[in-house]
């Protein structure tokens, strides 16, 4: 069976944000966009609140419409932190930081993601030791 265009599969790159009813599109990077974020992540773990410009740039258009529809700025900057680990770590990674922002307060949230970066490096170890035996 011959590989279809992704585009007709529906596969969509693109990351959507909820955010108060209204889904916000931060379109995917490009290759050397991409790189850059994964470089900042692994070199120096997701950025602190302070450093809001790499997250700003990280939601490119989306940022003028959240500012555009009132969003407040801790939701926006949520986003954008979510946006560098969604296209610099993992979709995954993402979506665990994206529903449990508030536990910043409670826990060591970079412990945590040195632990879950810890895990997700041992399922990346065992599926290629798992491909080198099949």
């Amino acid at each position: 069976m011959p590989l279809k265009d992704l585009t007709e599969t529906g596969f969509d790159p693109d990351l959507h944000l909820p955010i108060r009813g209204k889904r916000y599109r931060v379109p995917a990077p490009d290759y050397e966009a991409h790189k850059e974020m994964q470089e900042t992540i692994v070199a120096t773990g997701l950025p602190p609140v302070e450093q809001s410009q790499q997250a700003i740039d990280a939601l490119g258009s989306a940022f003028g419409e959240m500012v555009a529809d009132g969003v407040p700025w801790p939701m926006i900057l949520h986003a954008g932190r979510t946006t560098l680990l969604h296209f610099g770590f993992s979709p995954d990674m993402a979506e665990v930081h994206w529903a449990l922002a508030h536990l910043g307060r409670m826990v060591d949230l970079e412990q945590v993601s040195q632990k879950l970066g810890d895990l997700e490096r041992a399922r990346a170890r065992a599926r290629k030791q798992h491909r080198k035996e099949d």
